[in-house]
């Protein structure tokens, strides 16, 4: 089947046609870079001077105003409009606030272009390469995670806007999928209205793919990470048995002893190398992605009260199901999109504490006192476990998972008391 589909490899992500036997740590990102350069987000990387350089700038610059500028705009004017009414304002802002941190994302991406390529380039180190097949299958696990988050969060997004576009069918064309104005300009007129329809097709489905691709490039850059925390793992409960493959393959022709502490030592030195390579791949990740996830992490919080604001200000919900069942499937998005950052985040904590634990478990009782003091050495390093943080203050964990919807009921609770 791949054959067959092989004409279609310049057009497809990285990893679809492509045979992952060298498990290329481009595969951890090939989608995420897919959809962000096919919407003209990722960085332009030619030489001013070449015409490439500026038609990728005309084509973003397009994608913008088509994305985001066009409906901000439209947005912020229908919310100046209705700022008596705390329904609409709800209504309005949470979209408004959603999609316009979106691309605040994608400012900080830019931003931030020389750390996000030192990332990529990381993976790429020696001490990251798998060296024994059980490597292999840790990082294919790996790969595989990264990917099916992206694809499958972004098409549970894209179906959930669905829903969104569709409702106007169902108000029988009184309302958009977004409430936007223009000064002077009626979008309810037959030729207006079917023009901004077609935006709101177009835009709302980019602005998903866009905003999917931003959140769980962060979770496979750490899913990568963890990758190689579980291979540390395993190379430090099985230092010995690696040893003993090493060693039968060592062409030196010394005494079996010591050829066999001597790559009992080796191994513990490359642990301690891979460690310490992960511990700066991690503060790299937590540098690049800190100010993007912590003002994520604040406007969540407003986003789920406004929408459970905008919940208690429909009348008669019976008589608007797609309009409540939009709203339900969009605070469901929001829910999985802050849990996915939070869940990996949490995993890289468990993980990372868990190395302790693996050096406890290995052979050690075997080895003699001076590769014992490797180890000491290493679980002394361990004592403090890998985390990402979000503005220097979030820690991503299932607990500040916990704390920011504790927050949101709250900011929820105060908003329709000031309603009621």
């Amino acid at each position: 089947m791949k054959k067959k589909l092989a004409f279609l490899q310049p057009i497809l992500p990285y990893g679809v046609i492509e045979p992952w036997d060298d498990l290329n740590p481009r595969l951890y990102h090939a989608v995420h870079i897919y959809w962000l350069k096919f919407y003209g987000m990722w960085f332009n990387n030619f030489s001013p001077y070449r015409i490439k350089y500026w038609l990728q700038m005309i084509y973003t610059l397009v994608v913008l105003w088509l994305v985001c500028f066009l409906p901000g705009s439209g947005e912020v004017v229908y919310l100046l409009r209705r700022r008596q009414n705390i329904g609409d304002v709800a209504e309005g802002l949470y979209l408004f606030l959603s999609e316009m941190y979106t691309y605040f994302k994608v400012a900080v991406f830019w931003f931030n272009k020389n750390k996000v390529a030192e990332l990529l380039k990381h993976l790429h180190r020696e001490e990251f390469k798998p060296r024994e097949a059980e490597h292999r299958d840790i990082i294919r696990k790996s790969i595989n995670t990264a990917r099916f988050v992206m694809t499958y969060y972004s098409t549970m997004c894209v179906g959930a806007v669905s829903v969104g576009i569709i409702l106007p069918l169902t108000e029988h064309f009184d309302i958009l999928p977004t409430n936007v104005e223009y000064p002077n300009i009626d979008l309810y007129k037959t030729p207006t209205y079917v023009a901004a329809y077609i935006h709101h097709i177009y835009y709302k489905p980019a602005t998903c793919i866009i905003d999917g691709a931003m959140d769980t490039i962060l979770a496979a850059f750490v899913a990568s990470a963890i990758g190689q925390i579980e291979i540390l793992a395993f190379n430090l409960r099985n230092f010995e048995l690696i040893a003993e493959r090493r060693r039968k393959n060592f062409k030196e022709k010394d005494t079996e002893e010591y050829t066999k502490q001597y790559h009992v030592r080796s191994i513990l030195k490359e642990c301690i190398i891979h460690h310490n390579s992960i511990i700066r791949y991690v503060s790299m990740i937590e540098s690049a992605f800190s100010l993007a996830s912590a003002l994520q992490f604040m406007l969540s919080v407003m986003v789920l009260c406004l929408i459970g604001v905008q919940f208690l200000s429909i009348e008669n919900p019976a008589s608007h199901p797609m309009q409540m069942a939009w709203m339900g499937i969009y605070l469901t998005c929001m829910l999985i999109e802050v849990f996915i950052l939070c869940w990996f985040g949490n995993e890289l904590i468990w993980k990372s504490i868990d190395l302790r634990q693996a050096a406890f478990d290995g052979p050690w009782t075997t080895s003699d006192r001076k590769t014992n003091i490797y180890i000491i050495l290493f679980m002394e390093r361990c004592k403090r476990p890998l985390c990402v943080r979000a503005g220097k203050i979030f820690t991503l964990s299932l607990d500040t998972y916990t704390i920011l919807i504790n927050w949101a009921y709250k900011a929820f609770a105060v908003m329709s008391n000031m309603k009621k």
